[in-house]
């Protein structure tokens, strides 16, 4: 799985022509549709829309305005984390680039981010673990430059979108960020959802609690998991979070619990969404697993699957970064920049090669000096003494 490298990051892409979601302030709830027989739904789960699934069998348990199409915020990072994986090596190495992020800081101003800094190099597992427990913009675009650009991978993310029968969700952007045209629906962050717990390398990335993110001159620093029920609800897998003004609060993820596992997403919800979706899992959990589903998740077409990363590499060489110019501001590199950008961390060794013979040769330098000074110390005393 190679990762293309991508020069600079182009302009946003175009909004796809359907009509923009409702505010969700305006958005009506209900009518919710449980199982036959179930307790009613929690009243205080105020949501505009959920859905709670079974992972197994797919059967969903209760849905309240499944496929209105609503703002997705950075749940649908998850749907970039199923188009992208499979096509980036977990330990390839990117050395990150001014035009990478570039666009961000006009067009997605307060955007989230973990702090990318042009210059340092990043493993692709970094990037991902940026974005699962960060919900990093700026890793989700140094991803995208990685796979040729967020064109290619807004393209990507539609291919995706339609092997997973997401027919509910519209892709303009590759991270989330509100804009116009933009939706999905909580029936769709199901599907991905799903399709992600059956993807080795997806479901590693978004159980992590924390991780150790590279910084400067080849120290890491610690980064903690957004979702507040992971480590606290009991048996929750994890999956993504999202939140923008527009958006409101939205979450998809899952939980185990007695070997069956639910997943839950719900879109329009308040500060409180926690609680909410802790309370809809517990009413999910309480329904018998032979008990007859009001709707189904459709199965999606045959997905590429991902690598599970080696969380036990260590970071990649920052120092080594300081060799490499950056030529100029759009993001080109220079012959030596561009060749470490996709190789892999193992392969770092050739620097190693490179800083031995550039010492030998100062050494060289400082003993033919010594030779040259003493030679014409020895003719000046000759000189001298006659």
């Amino acid at each position: 799985m190679a990762a293309a490298a991508a020069d600079a990051r182009p302009a946003r892409s175009a909004a796809a022509p359907t009509p923009a979601p409702p505010a969700p302030s305006s958005t009506p709830l209900g009518p919710t549709v449980a199982s036959p027989g179930s307790p009613p739904i929690p009243p205080d789960v105020q949501a505009g829309s959920f859905v709670i699934a079974d992972e197994a069998t797919g059967a969903i348990l209760a849905e309240r305005a499944p496929h209105d199409r609503l703002r997705p915020a950075s749940t649908l990072k998850v749907l970039t984390a199923l188009a992208l994986m499979p096509r980036l090596d977990p330990s390839a190495v990117h050395l990150s680039v001014p035009g990478d992020i570039a666009a961000l800081a006009t067009a997605e101003p307060g955007g989230s981010a973990v702090g990318i800094k042009p210059g340092l190099s990043y493993r692709v597992s970094d990037l991902w673990n940026a974005v699962f427990l960060r919900s990093g913009n700026d890793a989700i675009a140094t991803l995208a430059a990685m796979a040729g650009g967020e064109p290619t991978t807004v393209d990507l993310m539609r291919q995706t979108a339609q092997r997973l029968h997401a027919d509910d969700t519209v892709v303009v952007n590759d991270d989330g960020y509100d804009a116009d045209g933009q939706v999905s629906s909580s029936y769709d962050l199901a599907l991905m959802a799903r399709a992600g717990l059956q993807d080795p390398g997806f479901r590693a990335y978004c159980a992590l609690p924390k991780a150790k993110f590279p910084s400067v001159n080849g120290t890491t620093f610690e980064i903690d998991s957004e979702n507040r029920l992971l480590g606290k609800y009991p048996g929750m897998i994890g999956v993504k979070n999202g939140y923008t003004s527009l958006a409101h609060h939205t979450f998809v993820g899952a939980a185990q619990r007695n070997g069956r596992t639910l997943i839950v997403s719900v879109f329009d919800a308040g500060p409180d969404i926690y609680q909410q979706t802790a309370k809809l899992l517990d009413w999910g959990f309480a329904v018998p697993a032979t008990a007859a589903g009001v709707d189904q998740l459709v199965p999606p077409d045959p997905l590429e699957k991902s690598s599970v990363p080696n969380e036990t590499l260590p970071p990649p060489d920052a120092l080594h970064s300081k060799k490499r110019s950056l030529s100029d501001d759009d993001g080109t590199l220079n012959t030596q920049a561009s060749a470490a950008v996709t190789a892999p961390h193992k392969e770092a060794g050739s620097t190693f090669l490179g800083d031995a013979f550039e010492t030998l040769l100062y050494v060289i330098g400082f003993l033919v000096a010594a030779v040259v000074a003493l030679r014409a110390r020895v003719l000046w005393k000759q000189r001298k003494e006659r």
